[in-house]
């Protein structure tokens, strides 16, 4: 669908309600957030005006517009975020991402080693539900949930879990996932990284911490979503 043609399909179809300060607000921090985690543009100039348009639809819709609007809704969001694969340039991006949060920040926003506290937060953020994990399989390894994150990832908003060992951070990305796979172990840059994923979930362990230590995590944590 072209430009014009998603433009057109607003125009004609889609109800339109002055947004809320909190959705523009919301609309401002995802596209700084894609802004800062990316060295290219990640929304086409145009496309900013779709954001812009987007923001004025009410989240309510009725009728064959409703219908409308929901498709090219949909169809935005697949234009504009395309999905994760575990291929490509994913390792770097993480790496690059993690050594951002460790520079600037944020490592965390909402800080809390509770799964409880950290898990709800993700609610309205993301468009599916990470798992979080405090459990004893992690903390008696010394494993230390500290909170969690949204990160913009190729343009996507991601879910990141932050855990530390020692004096060591550990950065825990995941998405959803279509299959399950086996560990294993990649670097960058000096950086470690082990992949895995379960039946729901593709994630990334990314640190500096050594390889050996990081499988351990990978482990640990493999163990305690099996006992969740």
């Amino acid at each position: 669908m072209e430009d014009d043609d998603l433009t057109r399909l607003l125009q004609q179809h889609a109800s339109r309600h002055p947004a809320s300060e909190g959705l523009r607000a919301k609309v401002r921090t995802q596209m700084t957030l894609q802004a800062a985690a990316q060295d290219r543009p990640p929304v086409r100039p145009r496309w900013r005006e779709r954001f812009a348009a987007l923001a004025r639809i009410h989240p309510a819709f009725a009728g064959a517009g409703g219908l409308a609007a929901g498709i090219a809704l949909t169809l935005a969001v697949m234009l504009i975020a395309p999905r994760l694969t575990p291929d490509g340039p994913v390792p770097d991006d993480l790496v690059a991402a993690h050594v951002r949060a460790l520079q600037v920040g944020p490592l965390y926003e909402v800080a809390s080693s509770d799964r409880h506290t950290v898990k709800p937060w993700f609610q309205g953020r993301l468009d599916y539900a990470p798992t979080v994990l405090d459990a004893p399989a992690l903390r008696d390894q010394g494993f230390t949930l500290l909170g969690g994150r949204v990160q913009a990832l190729q343009g996507r908003p991601t879910a990141v879990l932050a855990y530390q060992v020692r004096l060591h951070k550990i950065d825990l990305y995941q998405w959803p996932a279509e299959r399950r796979s086996a560990p294993e172990r990649l670097q960058r840059r000096g950086f470690n990284l082990v992949r895995w994923s379960d039946d729901a979930m593709q994630l990334w362990a990314v640190s500096d911490v050594d390889g050996a230590e990081l499988e351990r995590f990978a482990a640990a944590w493999r163990t305690a979503a099996a006992a969740h």
